[in-house]
């Protein structure tokens, strides 16, 4: 049922938020792609709600960078080039170095057990070319280092930084060799923080990060789009 003019400001908000977070997975999920219209009236009709919600929904995805409002044509989900996706690389290999750092320095047993068997499906996912499964795992094992690095900030930023990058990335296919040299990198990655060691974890984070860059860039160069790796 739509929200009617009754609903106080913190109902409305929750609803904005609401709205916000599935038009948010429609576009992360390719549902709605990039270069498509979000047309205000449709959504409120999918989502059963008013199209003030929709309306500020937008907005903030907006901010988020995951639209952009253009004349004639209103709210389009953002199509990403290569050269922008590249520069999110670069960021995200700054902050990464950061993120291994701060991890190396305050791991715990938890902490490790969780990197090892991430490293370890992986490694089983790399032997039998099974890439969207080394996708999946590898996406798990990032998010738990900026996790388990302890800075709320960092998190945030990583996500707007990643789901930015979706906008670019979606599907490919990545070879054996390929696969195995990113957890190679991955195994440099664990092993600095299992000795706890800051500078030699944030360099091996920051190296993989841009040794990913550099796969996509070659992904690019046969005209395909590669997973996010890292």
């Amino acid at each position: 049922m739509a929200t009617d003019l009754g609903d106080t400001p913190s109902k409305i908000l929750s609803v904005t938020e609401s709205v916000r977070a599935k038009l948010e997975e429609f576009i992360l999920a390719g549902t709605i792609r990039p270069g498509e219209r979000l047309n205000e009236l449709a959504l409120s009709d999918r989502l059963q709600v008013s199209r003030g919600p929709v309306r500020e929904a937008i907005r903030a995805l907006e901010q988020a960078r995951l639209v952009k409002l253009t004349p004639n044509r209103g709210a389009i989900v953002r199509k990403l080039d290569l050269a922008e996706a590249l520069e999110l690389y670069d960021v995200r290999a700054a902050y990464g170095r950061a993120a291994g750092r701060l991890l190396a320095a305050r791991a715990n047993g938890s902490h490790l057990d969780a990197l090892r068997h991430y490293h370890e499906q992986m490694r089983a996912a790399a032997s039998t070319c099974s890439t969207a499964v080394f996708h999946q795992l590898n996406l798990r094992f990032h998010d738990a280092i900026i996790a388990f690095a302890g800075n709320s900030r960092l998190q945030e930023l990583d996500i707007a930084v990643r789901n930015e990058m979706q906008l670019y990335i979606r599907e490919g296919v990545l070879g054996d060799a390929q696969l195995r040299a990113s957890n190679s990198e991955h195994a440099l990655i664990l092993k600095a923080i299992v000795d706890g060691d800051p500078d030699a974890a944030g360099s091996a984070l920051e190296r993989h990060i841009l040794n990913g860059k550099q796969r996509m860039i070659e992904g690019a160069g046969v005209g395909r789009m590669q997973p996010f790796l890292p």
